[in-house]
């Protein structure tokens, strides 16, 4: 450690490209950490859309009946 504070005061530059290296493999190690959490949402989430077995009716509802009702006598 004496050594590098030795040569940090006699290297120009040399104290500021080890702290900036440093910050680098320390960012480096971040992200590689947050890998998973880092990929952007999917538009479409598992399952939407989905939504079950379509059945129809077995009869219709009232407004369909109410519907059905004013076509025929127009």
């Amino acid at each position: 450690m004496v050594i590098d504070q030795i040569l940090n005061a006699v290297v120009p530059g040399r104290a500021a490209r080890q702290a900036r290296q440093r910050d680098d493999t320390k960012l480096d190690g971040e992200l590689n950490d947050s890998f998973p959490t880092s990929d952007p949402l999917s538009v479409v989430q598992p399952g939407s859309g989905i939504t079950g077995a379509e059945v129809k009716p077995s009869e219709l509802s009232p407004s369909q009946k109410a519907k059905a009702g004013t076509t025929k006598a127009n």
